[in-house]
């Protein structure tokens, strides 16, 4: 129930391969199949507590880098090359895919080797609170207490402890024994990994989580990376007196994490790697164009993503913002790089300056981004089916049926000069193909004012740019007619499936994977958002106030 998609290792939507456009580059995807965003099944009031199975999941290779970063204090420490998150759904989050193999268990620990020769030789006072340099048992003990403490986010259990002494005092030099140590870490799944497992409360397979795995989960969600002294220090006191963290001091350090200096940039950052997975953003990276119709340089690309960044974080931390305000935005953030690629005055230089969108030379909102509008586009043409595509699955979070067996999904090139709109609407007038390409096409054609490369235009192969559409059988309401992107954006900002839809994709993004009663977490949320009429940050921690959060039952 409540599957966002292919979590079981089947291809991602991502993952399809592009068909070709009358020009020989891609134009538009195969419809997505089945599996991408099934219906949520209707939960029961009574089950709205329902959390998800106990998990253990390895960091992501970002999670994994900022945590390799904070544990030494020192941006410069090498960061190998050993994983690769597979993609699920836009995310390289998902708990079931993050494993190591063999081949990687040896990489990691010629890595850890290396990286504890560098670490004791050249930061062994950042190591540890200890400042004796002897293998005698209080003051090896003090080192691995204080090492292991941060290397595994929470203290070092007797059991563990003694086993890293094992290795420790037969060193013949301290810090001989450290790098053993060191290098001993870095190769465990209690650094690796993130345990979700919790202990027993009261019978009937519900665990609480430790005060150390909330702690976890709360930095990973909203920093990416291992939890800072303050939040580490509110687990040890509360595991201490035997008792977890409340409520209260998980909202505060939530707060904290955002709002801090010190930590609102990392905040910052894992904002936008959600958003880049939820509105495929990362497609621009990656997205294939001719550049004999147009040079679209990498710093281009760079830029296009950087805009998108900013007015991301202006709205979510700057103005308190919700995702409608994303959508309904009259301002942007461009310089003259982007200036010249789109036609807009009032940017020079290099660095982003704060613009009004202008009427007649673009829309308002995200959507009218270089960064969603050309990762959603062909090698030459704009695509309506990607851009529809995205709305309708990214955003109304409905599925759409697979083709019919044997169709051809390549576009029949034009005899005579031609608009795209006219080129895609030959698979709406095709009965094997209407019935999946009239939900995306209808939709995506509300973009031709904007080329392949983002680029305003009012005509195309000499004819007027029809940008109408409908949106056909959305998840709640009758068929919408529109003009254009702005009326479009308008609809998307005012729609409640919008809202529910985002609170999946970030639910699944922030715990890992789906489960049997996930639509229950996916309502609570969506209750606990509404209090504050779902600004972003609002949204983010919703998630920390839903039992999946803090609780856990024994799973299949």
């Amino acid at each position: 129930m409540g599957n966002l998609g292919n979590v079981d290792g089947t291809p991602a939507e991502d993952d399809e391969p592009d068909v070709t456009d009358p020009g020989g580059g891609p134009i538009d995807e195969p419809p997505p199949q089945p599996h991408d965003i099934p219906a949520v099944s209707e939960c029961a009031v009574a089950d709205l507590g329902t959390p998800g199975p106990r998990v253990v999941r390895r960091l992501t290779v970002d999670q994994f880098e900022a945590t390799v970063r904070d544990l030494f204090r020192d941006p410069s420490v090498t960061l190998p090359s050993i994983f690769n998150d597979p993609q699920v759904l836009g995310f390289t989050a998902d708990a079931n895919a993050l494993v190591i193999r063999d081949l990687t268990a040896q990489q990691i620990m010629d890595w850890a080797e290396t990286t504890a020769d560098w670490a004791v030789t050249n930061k062994l006072d950042s190591l540890t609170s200890a400042t004796c340099r002897t293998v005698d048992e209080a003051c090896r003990g003090q080192f691995i207490r204080d090492f292991g403490r941060r290397a595994f986010r929470e203290p070092l259990s007797n059991e563990r402890f003694a086993s890293y002494d094992a290795l420790f005092a037969p060193e013949a030099t301290f810090e001989d024994g450290a790098k053993v140590v060191v290098s001993a870490m870095l190769q465990s799944p209690y650094f690796l990994y993130r345990h979700e497992i919790g202990t027993e409360a009261g019978g009937g397979g519900v665990y609480e989580l430790t005060p150390h795995e909330i702690a976890n989960n709360l930095s990973y969600m909203l920093t990416g990376t291992m939890p800072d002294e303050a939040l580490l220090q509110a687990a040890d006191q509360a595991a201490a007196s035997g008792v977890t963290l409340t409520s209260d001091q998980i909202a505060q350090h939530a707060v904290r994490l955002l709002e801090d200096p010190a930590t609102r940039p990392l905040a910052e950052a894992e904002m936008m790697r959600f958003m880049r997975g939820w509105l495929q953003l990362n497609r621009l990276v990656t997205s294939v164009k001719d550049n004999t119709v147009f040079d679209f340089k990498d710093d281009l690309r760079k830029d296009m993503m950087a805009e998108t960044q900013a007015l991301i974080v202006d709205t979510a931390f700057n103005q308190n913002g919700t995702f409608a305000n994303l959508l309904q935005a009259d301002y942007t953030f461009i310089n003259s790089n982007l200036a010249t690629h789109y036609g807009l005055g009032g940017a020079g230089g290099s660095e982003l300056t704060k613009v009004t969108i202008t009427p007649g030379q673009r829309d308002r909102g995200i959507l009218a981004h270089g960064s969603f509008l050309t990762g959603h586009g062909g090698a030459k043409l704009s695509s309506p089916t990607q851009r529809g595509k995205m709305v309708r699955t990214r955003l109304l979070c409905q599925p759409l049926p697979p083709p019919p067996p044997g169709v051809d999904p390549n576009i029949k090139p034009a005899e005579t000069p031609t608009t795209t709109r006219a080129l895609v609407e030959q698979h709406v007038n095709d009965s094997s193909c209407a019935a999946c390409h009239e939900r995306m096409d209808k939709i995506g054609v509300g973009f031709e004012h904007y080329d392949t490369f983002g680029r305003w235009r009012n005509d195309e192969a000499g004819f007027p740019i029809d940008a109408t559409g409908t949106i056909v059988l959305p998840p709640s309401g009758a068929d919408f007619s529109f003009d254009g992107l702005a009326e479009l954006s308008d609809y998307l900002a005012a729609s409640e499936d919008v809202k529910a839809c985002m609170v999946r994709y970030w639910s699944y993004y922030a715990f890992g994977g789906t489960w049997e009663q996930d639509g229950c977490t996916y309502e609570k949320v969506e209750q606990e958002a509404a209090v504050d009429e779902y600004r972003l940050k609002s949204v983010w921690l919703a998630l920390t106030r839903a039992p999946h959060f803090t609780r856990r039952v024994q799973g299949p």
